[in-house]
């Protein structure tokens, strides 16, 4: 094998185990589970939310098995909480020793961070036509940005409502709000396991601060503040 050979081979193999390497760290993505709160261990609860409607939403629950891997079953029809949640690894990004046009270039790895992200979808309990009770859950082994959106229709029109909480502030957890896009009225009310006092901001019910305080990594310091 000549000289010139051996170093293609090298650059060959080196490419390839910084895309392996790549690969294993993961780049953004978004990973999505189903629940329904009636099936939700109360065990889990971090927060319940009960939210009355000024106007019925669209309730037209149906269920899907999807085959996977792995298989899982998926709702739709009605009103639920989007609930994200985010993990911060080391990847890797690739960058070349020497002239990147020449032969004997070699690829090396150069590391990056690299955040993912993953998504409850967990559909309201319906206790009458405009009354629902959510819950927000953990996710193992994924950071809690401590918020949610209410995504809910009325007659085909989608709307959604993003909220940030806290444990440790104090603030109301009773109170109105109109939805940013359409103005539909909700009252909402959210409280802790055990009776222990909620913090809930509504953070798309300021003209000009869409989302403002929802879905940030230090959402829970900015509410103690």
């Amino acid at each position: 094998m000549t000289h010139v050979a051996k170093r293609l081979l090298l650059q060959g193999v080196g490419l390839l185990a910084v895309l392996l390497l790549a690969g294993c760290a993961g780049s953004a993505a978004l990973y999505e589970e189903h629940v329904r709160t009636e099936d939700a261990n109360p065990k889990d609860v971090v927060l319940t939310l009960d939210v009355t409607f000024a106007r019925a939403p669209d309730f037209d629950p149906k269920q899907d098995t999807r085959a996977g891997p792995p298989p899982h079953v998926e709702y739709s029809g009605g009103p639920s909480l989007d609930v994200p949640f985010y993990q911060k690894g080391i990847g890797f990004d690739l960058g070349v020793v020497g002239d990147p046009r020449a032969l004997l270039a070699l690829p090396y790895p150069s590391p990056a961070t690299r955040t993912t992200s993953a998504k409850l979808k967990i559909f309201g309990e319906r206790r009458n036509a405009t009354l629902y009770r959510f819950v927000v859950l953990p996710r193992a082994g994924w950071n809690s940005y401590n918020s949610f959106q209410v995504s809910f229709a009325i007659n085909g029109r989608q709307e959604g409502m993003t909220f940030a909480y806290s444990a440790k502030a104090v603030c109301d957890n009773a109170f109105d709000v109109t939805t940013p896009t359409y103005g539909f009225g909700m009252s909402v009310s959210a409280r802790l396991p055990d009776g222990k006092p909620a913090c809930l901001m509504a953070c798309d019910a300021r003209p000009g601060y869409l989302g403002y305080c929802a879905f940030g990594a230090d959402v829970e310091s900015m509410l103690v503040r």
